[in-house]
């Protein structure tokens, strides 16, 4: 989901937080301008509280590894550089001059080597359905048990249905741009989340921070119930457990809750359990449910990958190897005892399988799926079913100009993909 997406290009944006705005742009200012007059123990002073209020910011990351090297503290000049690379892997360090007392140290050619092999294309996966439905800007779907396909459109505010041949229909019109989406086959149920986004046809700016919840039934397309969220709220994703309770992450503040469903007809929702993440997280995405349901594993697009222990409701940050960085995790999907990732907000753009340690809270080790592969337009979301990993390449985010008009000129038929995984 990208609303926030965009505040996070190679130049500073803050729209997260008014008070920490100026404290992190006054940071970022004294540090440039101590820069420019040589003073680098000043720059690092600077640099590094920005990057203590902000992390993994292109903007900052870079800064401060010129800070660290600039300053003679080689280690942690290379550290941050690794941090860079493995965000960016396109980041041009080897030209760059204040990074030249850097390049005698021994992890040196470890930082071109692991450069060298980020920007390696590998791909492991293959296309399962190519639709002509870029013009709808989907960002999820669903995979039916009869071989048809549900699209979302954050463009047009529906939900299409794809036959197995192809053609495409309308299904149910949503009040906002869809994006989660997961089905509950047992039950017969859809869960949708929509939220009011300016990529959506007849956005009004009144409606910023509203989103409903839908539950459709899977048959008839029928709206059986919708839950409203109608301040600050993004709601990007959608989880339901064996107790028919519905998981929600909110991208635009750091809330996660989980809802009661049994209310049917209702409009509002019913809040049961609530999570302020606020202190200390920034922008929540993806969320899954491990297969025993004790535990919701879920991304901060900034931070990184954390898992709550639902019967305690402690918080974990999961750890990940120097070689792997947790930023940028779009969707996220527990499978056995691992989590299958989708990062589009990295580069390049990667789709991995992270395998856990027995705590479930450090990866030992990962799996490519698919890494700067020629379909991945922009990943964003998918599905586990019968063994294999399915999930949208290309949604066309970046076919959007300043004003939110699609381009259709920059828009491919939308490829999903599809990887065994056993």
């Amino acid at each position: 989901m990208k609303l926030m997406y965009l505040g996070l290009a190679l130049v500073l944006s803050f729209g997260l937080f008014a008070q920490e705005e100026l404290t992190l742009q006054d940071y970022y200012t004294a540090a440039t301008e101590a820069y420019e007059a040589k003073n680098y123990e000043l720059f690092l002073e600077n640099i590094r509280k920005a990057d203590e209020m902000r992390p993994n910011h292109p903007a900052i990351v870079p800064k401060l590894a010129a800070a660290w090297a600039l300053t003679g503290r080689k280690i942690r000049g290379v550290q941050k550089l690794n941090q860079m690379i493995l965000m960016d892997a396109t980041f041009n360090f080897k030209d760059n001059p204040d990074f030249d007392n850097l390049r005698t140290h021994k992890n040196y050619k470890k930082l071109v080597d692991l450069q060298a092999k980020l920007n390696t294309e590998e791909v492991n996966d293959e296309v399962f359905k190519t639709i002509d439905a870029g013009h709808l800007h989907p960002e999820s779907f669903v995979l039916l048990d009869n071989g048809e396909i549900l699209l979302g459109s954050v463009r047009q505010k529906k939900i299409v249905k794809v036959s197995a041949t192809g053609a495409i229909s309308d299904w149910v019109e949503t009040p906002y741009a869809v994006l989660g989406m997961k089905a509950d086959y047992e039950r017969g149920f859809l869960w949708a989340s929509t939220a009011a986004m300016p990529e959506m046809e007849g956005f009004e700016q009144s409606e910023n921070g509203k989103s409903v919840v839908l539950q459709i039934d899977l048959n008839t397309g029928e709206i059986i119930q919708g839950f409203s969220y109608d301040e600050e709220s993004i709601i990007g994703d959608v989880e339901i457990d064996s107790e028919n309770r519905l998981w929600l992450s909110n991208s635009m503040t750091p809330f996660l809750s989980r809802d009661n469903t049994d209310s049917t007809r209702y409009l509002g929702a019913f809040n049961m359990k609530q999570f302020d993440l606020s202190d200390g997280y920034f922008n929540l995405q993806g969320l899954t449910l491990t297969e025993d349901e004790n535990y919701l594993y879920v991304s901060d697009y900034i931070k990184g990958l954390f898992r709550i222990d639902i019967r305690r409701t402690d918080i974990d940050d999961v750890f990940a190897p120097e070689t792997t960085l947790l930023k940028g995790i779009d969707g996220l999907y527990s499978y056995k005892n691992s989590l299958v990732a989708i990062h589009n907000g990295t580069k390049p753009y990667r789709i991995v399988q992270y395998f856990l340690d027995a705590s479930g809270l450090k990866i030992e080790s990962e799996r490519i799926i698919n890494r700067g592969g020629a379909s991945l337009g922009e990943p964003t979301l998918g599905q586990i079913k019968d063994g294999y990993f399915y999930y949208l390449a290309n949604s066309p985010w970046q076919a959007y100009d300043r004003e939110k008009n699609l381009d259709l000129s920059k828009v491919k038929p939308i490829e999903i993909r599809r990887f065994k995984l056993d």
